[in-house]
């Protein structure tokens, strides 16, 4: 099976083999961006979002219900 074909078909193969390895997937290149920008949108809200503390009614006349946790 020394035709040209086969030949092209496994220089090819070779070729690919070489090209894969350290290479990501496009589908999961995105797949990681979008965890870690889910990671981001995350921490952002534990470190910068309210502590559940009642703090300053969010209109004049609420009433802050331990209860629940939030305004009434």
């Amino acid at each position: 099976m020394s035709s040209k074909k086969a030949r092209r078909k496994k220089r090819q193969q070779k070729e690919a083999k070489e090209k894969g390895r350290g290479k990501l997937n496009p589908a999961h290149l995105f797949i990681l961006a979008m965890g870690v920008v889910l990671l981001f949108i995350v921490v952002g809200a534990v470190v910068l979002g309210a502590s559940g503390a009642p703090g300053d009614p969010p209109w004049p006349g609420a009433v802050w219900s331990a209860s629940h946790g939030h305004w009434h």
